[in-house]
């Protein structure tokens, strides 16, 4: 009982597609696989490269911007960090006319080589006076960011308003030669 040649041909070509389908299935697709996530990789590898030689070319503008931080950062003494920020408060308040009617400083120890001094206070003033006395604390060298802001109305029939703010003071504790 032996194939006819139609036959032979029709098994051949079975085998054939049966062998191409599993060369695909194991080796081309895992191979293209392979190469798709390797090139995705080295294309990831070529953008980190870009940003650290972008990094290397800019370490003198960030070594200075941080001198700079550390000479603006508040002192690690408490009572000259708390001077200066109260100086600087009552110099924005007179600047501004805004009239102070609380201030309340809290340290606050937040990670091992760093701390924030903390400030609230709380005064009143017109819509001019406000918004000077918060351009007065934004555009300071300090090293001082605005955490809350809480503005509102005394009465309806005046234009005094009440502002209460919390900001907070980057001290950068000196590293031990």
């Amino acid at each position: 009982m032996g194939f006819k040649f139609r036959e032979r041909i029709l098994v051949v070509a079975a085998g054939v597609c049966i062998v191409l389908l599993m060369g695909d299935r194991f080796i081309v697709t895992p191979l293209y696989r392979l190469w798709k996530a390797r090139a995705e990789r080295i294309s990831l590898l070529k953008q980190n490269l870009e940003k650290g030689a972008l990094l290397l070319d800019r370490k003198g503008d960030i070594d200075q911007r941080w001198l700079d931080m550390n000479e603006r950062s508040l002192s690690a003494d408490i009572a000259e960090a708390e001077n200066k920020i109260l100086n600087a408060v009552n110099s924005w308040a007179s600047r501004s006319s805004f009239n102070l009617s609380s201030i309340k400083p809290r340290w606050l120890h937040d990670e091992v080589n760093s701390k924030k001094l903390e400030f609230r206070l709380s005064g009143t003033g017109d819509v001019e006076s406000l918004y000077r006395f918060l351009y007065e604390i934004e555009s300071d060298s300090l090293a001082i960011k605005l955490e809350d802001i809480e503005i509102s109305s005394r009465d309806e029939k005046t234009r005094d308003l009440a502002l209460s703010v919390r900001f907070t003071g980057l001290i950068l504790m000196k590293e031990k030669s």
